[in-house]
């Protein structure tokens, strides 16, 4: 969906609310389409899994079952007008018969009323270097152990990793090639404390897959001639269990437990770690592939307490004194 396309979507949410729930309404909307392009789909391309994962986040890091019904009802409101503009053919889409994916999600907000709750789940946004370290230490398999460093190191999607391809790695300058779905190509690098990983991966343990030699992919399977994202979440999920900081936050509508540590988790622990290191906002949506700085903003500068009260004591504004 092009930004013209979505900004009629907002005009028309705008115009059948009150001016405070409309302001409210759009800033939700707005930071869905954010969070669903950060998964590598347009904001038409949603589905009520989407919706529910997106509810989930943000009741994980605002812990506010009122904020979390707001967005509800924010997402049924734009995609009610989003298929009334694609019937008018206003809009191109293929629309809904029936409920639209907000309609069709289904998750009720956790009972979080105690700061000491929100404050627990707020650390477990995202993890610090040496949370990540001590997750890959526990990973089952070295290959599995590659997968969350690389992650974490360049801040891909899991998307993306599951769709390298292994002429798209080159170790001498540590960078890989990412081919965006639907996005400008990029490319990430890498540390060189992922030399001998790489090197033992790709000469002696990816042979031996099954599927290797008729596999053009960096990780191909014995089921498969790639990984898939299934096959990623679960390695992540696991190793996050191992290392004891995993947390499962409630379930989807078909059952399926939601958890706090994920392969999206692992991307924004790049980016505070990079924002940590002083990365610009430029720098960084060049590196997570963002379409613009304010996806970018919008999505990962969060207030950080302690940052702030180091920017304030370390490069804080102050008048002269004579």
């Amino acid at each position: 969906m092009n930004d013209d396309d979505f900004q009629q979507v907002l005009s028309r949410v705008e115009r059948n609310k009150s001016d405070s729930t409309a302001t409210q309404y759009l800033s939700k909307i707005k930071k869905f389409r954010d969070w669903i392009q950060e998964q590598g789909k347009d904001f038409e391309e949603a589905d009520a899994i989407d919706v529910e994962d997106w509810l989930a986040e943000l009741d994980e890091f605002y812990s506010n079952a009122s904020s979390v019904g707001k967005a509800s009802a924010a997402l049924v409101a734009a995609y009610e007008e989003l298929n009334k503009l694609i019937e008018a053919g206003r809009v191109d889409g293929r629309g809904w018969v029936g409920d639209t994916p907000p309609q069709r999600a289904s998750y009720t907000p956790k009972d979080t009323d105690t700061q000491k709750a929100r404050e627990s789940k707020e650390d477990l946004h995202f993890l610090k270097p040496e949370q990540v370290d001590a997750m890959a230490k526990k990973a089952e398999k070295l290959r599995d152990e590659l997968i969350i460093r690389l992650l974490f190191q360049t801040g891909m999607r899991v998307s993306e990793l599951c769709e390298i391809r292994e002429k798209d790695v080159d170790t001498d300058d540590r960078s890989i090639k990412i081919r965006g779905k639907g996005r400008k190509n990029r490319t990430v690098y890498y540390q060189p404390s992922l030399d001998l990983l790489i090197d033992v991966w790709q000469n002696e343990r990816r042979p031996a897959v099954f599927h290797a030699e008729d596999s053009p992919y960096l990780f191909p399977t014995s089921h498969s001639v790639n990984i898939t994202k299934y096959t990623v979440g679960e390695i992540v999920r696991e190793a996050a269990d191992a290392a004891g900081f995993q947390e499962v936050y409630g379930t989807n509508t078909e059952g399926v437990e939601l958890h706090s540590v994920t392969p999206h988790v692992l991307r924004h622990s790049f980016a505070m770690a990079a924002i940590s290191n002083d990365w610009d906002v430029y720098t960084l949506s060049q590196a997570l592939g963002h379409e613009s700085t304010e996806i970018t903003t919008s999505t990962y500068l969060h207030d950080d307490a302690d940052s702030v009260r180091a920017a304030y004591h370390d490069r804080g504004p102050a008048e002269s004194a004579d």
